[in-house]
């Protein structure tokens, strides 16, 4: 990387904001935390934003987002995915949408078939029985193992919003938060380490 490039990364803190280009979230062992991610896992397959434009009915809504608590889909964006490492290996945990699917799709989970045709691999009930995970970051199908991924990623815990008794986390602070780089080979973690300058 050229050292002007570096330098100007630096000094800033909004780099991975203007560098990540996805809406997916990557859940973290316990999955009590999430992480914004500059890439998507699917973003090896061609035309991998479009595998669900055949079916007709999707419509831009309005998000209520934080700063730094989601990543803005792009404008042709109809979905984005929840993954999750456990165990030293990454899955595909869920297919989310911004419109209820089941007004969508012609019949019930249409949207898992299509992902395995995509990918090649399927989901897999067995797998995700064996942890103990909550239902709003797992599909009914189970997890499927991301055994495509071999790609560095950086990641950004997501800014917290007020929950309950617990302020917002400011902007700020968020913000100066550092990023995380890993890296994956056929789906299994090789690599983590903070990036203390880069945020």
């Amino acid at each position: 990387m050229p050292k002007k490039q570096l330098i100007e990364k630096k000094k800033s803190f909004s780099y991975f904001m203007r560098l990540a280009e996805t809406s997916d979230m990557l859940y973290l062992n316990d999955s009590t935390s999430f992480y914004l991610m500059d890439q998507s896992p699917l973003k090896v397959f061609h035309q991998y934003q479009d595998i669900y434009d055949r079916y007709h009915g999707f419509a831009r809504v309005e998000i209520d987002m934080i700063l730094g608590g989601f990543i803005p889909p792009g404008p042709n964006t109809t979905y984005y995915a929840y993954w999750l490492l456990i165990d030293s290996t990454l899955y595909l945990s869920e297919i989310k949408f911004f419109l209820d699917p089941s007004t969508i799709f012609p019949y019930p989970n249409l949207q898992y078939t299509v992902m395995e045709g995509l990918t090649k691999v399927k989901f897999n009930k067995e797998i995700g029985g064996k942890y103990q995970l909550p239902n709003s970051i797992v599909s009914k199908e189970g997890l499927m193992p991301a055994i495509w991924v071999s790609n560095l990623f950086l990641i950004k815990k997501a800014r917290l919003g007020k929950v309950r008794e617990y302020p917002e986390e400011s902007a700020e602070s968020w913000m100066k938060k550092p990023c995380i780089e890993v890296v994956f080979q056929k789906g299994k973690l090789v690599s983590m380490k903070t990036k203390a300058d880069m945020y």
